[in-house]
């Protein structure tokens, strides 16, 4: 696995990878706007450590 245990590093990709999603459903399809929680959630929110 490319991140392994390196959460940091994958949050960063994500968070990258969300930004060009958001680009490119803003360029092909402005109105309506994409879900900013939506997006999280999809990119991000399961990066996060689980509660133990």
């Amino acid at each position: 696995m490319e991140y392994g245990t390196d959460r940091v590093a994958l949050s960063i990709y994500m968070a990258s990878q969300l930004f060009d999603a958001t680009a490119d459903l803003l360029r092909l399809n402005p109105e309506p706007a994409p879900d900013p929680q939506e997006l999280f959630t999809r990119f991000l929110a399961w990066t996060a450590p689980s509660p133990t």
